[in-house]
């Protein structure tokens, strides 16, 4: 997750981590969104999510068009573009997944982020390195494939250039990665490349976003009638999950399913009832009645019916019995039941 801020302060250094928190939460937020998003169209059937996994956040359900979509957030104070390093260095990522799983449909990658898009500055080297006139030149490669356009042959030529430009300097100092492989991939390989992932670039906030993310858990098929007024703690509940299962070492602990989202809406449901719950003022006044009758139940209900059967008092008395077993707990709420 890249955070970067627009504005250039030339007084002291600001420690603050406000940027990178915004950055966090925008990450968790789209986590959220896109399983909730996701559990909906796959009602029948199980479904993954996870944070940290592979990208950003990773969703993995068979019955969508691609098993394993992953997503790369991005929360920016200024401009990107396709020259950008964090663009750059997402693609670096993207193309090691789409070599790892051998160029396989089922990956779909994407690029999900809060930024202004900025035209690409070239300098009059990469051009000439290329064969095009050597002078500075302006492109809006990034704007065309936000806008889904297609890109004209220069424009593709000057992204392939920067894309094996950064990957090659990303492993000039490590043995691993695809560089021969990026090298030989023809244009047009890469151009399928950039036009099978979704770009995604708008001014979203954290606070946008938290009411889509809210609006997901209303419309969750887990929520009903009781949860009305509890969304914000269902979100809560979720987005600590994701975050809590991103550190786990083990690929698999990563991961939530349909279930967990499930158990998420339902213990939100048993754990408000138990902590809105009150003892009953009843009880208050149970230890301060008088006790002006000694005879058991048996003998009590003797007085007045004599001919009760016997088989009935022997089952109340064994009702009696175990209501002398009371939880330590209960006792407050069974001293309100008697006293009532």
């Amino acid at each position: 997750m890249a955070v970067v801020s627009g504005a250039d302060d030339p007084g002291v250094i600001s420690r603050e981590a406000g940027d990178k928190t915004k950055g966090f939460r925008f990450q968790k937020l789209r986590a959220a969104i896109r399983f909730l998003a996701r559990a909906e169209a796959n009602r029948d059937g199980l479904m993954h999510c996870a944070m940290e996994l592979l990208e950003d956040s990773v969703l993995i359900d068979g019955s969508d068009k691609a098993l394993i979509t992953g997503e790369e957030n991005k929360f920016y104070g200024s401009g990107l573009s396709f020259n950008s390093s964090a663009i750059k260095n997402t693609l670096v990522a993207f193309l090691d997944l789409y070599f790892t799983f051998q160029r396989s449909s089922d990956v779909k990658l994407g690029i999900y982020a809060s930024a202004t898009i900025a035209n690409e500055r070239i300098p009059a080297e990469v051009r000439a390195a290329l064969g095009l006139e050597a002078k500075q030149a302006q492109y809006g490669i990034l704007k065309k494939l936000v806008d889904g356009q297609a890109l004209t042959l220069e424009e593709l030529r000057i992204a392939f250039a920067l894309t094996k430009s950064e990957y090659e300097d990303q492993y000039k100092n490590n043995k691993g990665g695809f560089f021969p492989l990026l090298q030989s991939m023809p244009l047009e390989e890469f151009n399928t490349f950039l036009k099978n992932m979704d770009w995604s670039i708008s001014n979203e906030t954290n606070e946008t976003l938290e009411e889509e993310a809210l609006h997901a858990v209303r419309t969750s098929r887990f929520f009903n009638y009781r949860h009305k007024g509890l969304e914000s703690y269902l979100l809560a509940s979720l987005l600590n999950e994701l975050e809590k299962r991103s550190g786990k070492p083990s690929p698999t602990d990563r991961l939530l399913n349909t279930d967990t989202l499930r158990s998420i809406f339902n213990e939100m449901l048993l754990g408000s009832a138990v902590e809105t719950r009150v003892d009953d003022p009843a009880c208050e006044q149970w230890d301060g009645i008088a006790t002006n009758d000694f005879r058991n139940l048996q003998e009590k209900i003797l007085a007045v019916c004599p001919n009760f059967s016997t088989a009935k008092l022997k089952t109340l008395a064994r009702v009696c019995g175990l209501a002398r077993s009371v939880e330590p707990e209960g006792k407050r709420e069974m001293k309100g039941m008697l006293r009532r």
